[in-house]
């Protein structure tokens, strides 16, 4: 059982991100229920301990998508693993689209496991381990039950040796209708995997609006080699196996493209990517080519699924942040184990009249889609991710907002040179900073969670020359058997050349959200780093913020920097 964290160690507990007082794992079943306005989102989590096991699903509710609770007068485990079909595990699941406007049944489908152990690593993979299941709810969710012609799919195609098949997706793809030649919409379901000998994918299936029960198998969705590595620096490997496949069509003006995320393993750990490509009609069957792809998250954020925000249109994305770098004893000592992470919006971005990057060749770079315009520029279309914005609702209740003006942060050529922004005196806080780079800059970031003497702290630091953003964790803390190795990933600026003007390299634009021992970090749309940072202790001793920079004299200048300390949900 897990136990009750010290006064300590609570102060260490996020305010913004979901946490249980057990094991927590992928979200599952993100949603909203017009009848009731209400968002829905579950995770596995394994209600009797810190570490993994017993594969259950918790639910969750919200009015903001900030603040999430248990529903009212429910217990907050919705599914056990309790029938023959599911005894190993409720694994991860999605929600079913209302079959019409009138339709008050609430649907979850999900990964029903009845055998363990299975792993891509350990061939074979045992027939038929996991199918899928559904449940459903007349009560607005507050009570959940198992359908009685459950698994509704038994396991994975036959004549087929998997690497893995779990983590349904499903939801309408007018795309698809097209390529099939649907005159009346269907729903299109995915069960991620892949096969052996050949490669990752997903296997898509068609399902009827009215009977999710239905699956119809129609291919593999993705033709792609193993361990397929567009760029060793640019791109992440697409692995052996893939895991919580979601597809999507997102636009910007005129211009939409598919798009899949995807949770890939294989030799390297575990990576959420994603890919973009048409999709095409080889021997009867439809996939999806790949054109462009990158990281979703650059750090430990893993697990992410999504769904369209009927209120507003955006594509939201939940995910799990696992807690990997510290020991068992530590975790139950602190009594809980992973969170969610905050809700993200992936959308396009489209970068125009580009001439060049800081150092790559823009051709090299495979997270961007490039087109070539006739004055020699390129525009260039890649995956976007935020934070949703309700989270700026959580900044208009701050303990305190404060503003920095900066002069330059860069006057000496071998000097890193320091200037003081910020004492945060709360755990939890937002922070955005603009950075103007020049030519002759080095590096440019930020150090915090420092105290007074700059001994222990976080360092985000911008390299110019490696073209990359690392979160530096080695001075962090001196806990014992904690890994403290930095997280990093690609990342670089732009040169455009409006018409008849000067060519001017964009901004760094930074967004920092600290809560707890949790750590966010985003950059200008269309870069995003989750990691943990566990502090010596959560105290306004070590709440220093500080930007840096090295280079030529003048090269880096902190144009504005503005923090909101002690930000929480309502």
């Amino acid at each position: 059982m897990s136990t009750k964290p010290s006064p300590p160690l609570q102060s260490r507990r996020p305010v913004l991100h979901v946490t249980v007082g057990s094991w927590l794992n992928d979200p599952c079943a993100p949603s909203y229920d017009a009848h009731t306005d209400t968002y829905h989102l579950f995770h596995q989590t394994n209600p009797s301990s810190t570490q993994w096991g017993n594969m259950s699903w918790a639910h969750l509710t919200s009015a903001d998508q900030l603040t999430w609770t248990p529903p009212a007068d429910t217990e907050t485990i919705a599914l056990h693993p309790d029938q023959p079909y599911d005894c190993k595990g409720v694994f991860t699941g999605c929600w079913v689209p209302p079959s019409s406007p009138t339709d008050h049944t609430l649907r979850v489908i999900y990964s029903s496991v009845k055998h363990l152990p299975f792993h891509w690593s350990t061939p074979p993979y045992p027939r038929n381990a996991a199918g899928l299941a559904i449940a459903t709810s007349q009560n607005g969710g507050r009570t959940w039950q198992k359908e009685d012609e459950n698994p509704i799919l038994r396991g994975e195609p036959e004549c087929v040796e998997v690497t893995g098949f779990r983590d349904p997706y499903l939801a309408a793809w007018p795309a698809m209708d097209r390529m099939l030649g649907r005159e009346e919409p269907s729903l299109y379901g995915l069960v991620s995997g892949g096969i052996r000998g050949r490669g990752p994918t997903t296997f898509v299936y068609e399902v009827p609006p009215d009977d999710p029960t239905s699956w119809k198998l129609q291919g593999d969705l993705v033709e792609m080699p193993e361990r397929f590595q567009p760029s060793h620096h640019w791109s992440g490997n697409y692995g052996l196996n893939w895991e919580c496949v979601n597809f999507m069509t997102l636009t910007s003006g005129e211009v939409s493209r598919e798009v899949l995320i995807i949770g890939a393993e294989g030799d390297v750990e575990k990576q959420h990517l994603w890919m973009s490509g048409p999709l095409v009609e080889e021997d009867g069957t439809v996939r999806m080519e790949y054109s462009s792809g990158g990281y979703l998250d650059h750090g430990t954020y893993y697990a992410a699924n999504s769904f369209v925000d009927p209120k507003t249109g955006r594509r939201i994305v939940h995910g799990w942040i696992p807690e990997e770098d510290i020991s068992a004893e530590f975790v139950e000592r602190k009594g809980w184990n992973g969170s969610l992470a905050i809700p993200r919006e992936v959308f396009l971005v489209r970068i125009f009249r580009v001439v060049k990057a800081l150092r790559s060749e823009v051709p090299e770079i495979s997270g961007f889609e490039q087109q070539a315009e006739a004055d020699g520029s390129l525009t260039l279309t890649t995956l976007g991710v935020r934070p949703i914005h309700e989270l700026t609702n959580a900044r208009e209740r701050c303990r305190q907002k404060l503003k920095a003006d900066v002069d330059t942060t860069s006057r000496d050529q071998d000097i890193r040179q320091q200037t003081f922004l910020f004492e945060a005196t709360a755990s939890t806080w937002d922070l955005e900073v603009t950075m103007d780079i020049h030519l002759g800059c080095k590096e440019a970031g930020l150090f915090i969670h420092h105290d007074e003497k700059h001994t222990v702290g976080t360092a985000i630091v911008f390299s110019l020359e490696h073209e990359a953003i690392t979160v530096d964790r080695s001075r962090t803390n001196t806990v014992e058997n904690c890994n403290r190795c930095p997280e990093k990933g690609p990342f670089t600026l732009f040169t455009t050349a409006e018409k008849d003007e000067e060519p001017v390299l964009e901004k760094l634009r930074l967004r920092i959200i600290s809560d707890g021992d949790v750590l966010e970090v985003f950059a200008n749309d269309r870069f995003a780093l989750a990691t943990m940072v566990y502090r010596e202790e959560a105290s306004p001793s070590q709440g220093g913020i500080t930007a840096f920079a090295s280079g030529a004299p003048g090269s880096t200048v902190v144009g504005s920097a503005t923090l909101w300390d002690g930000i929480g949900p309502t």
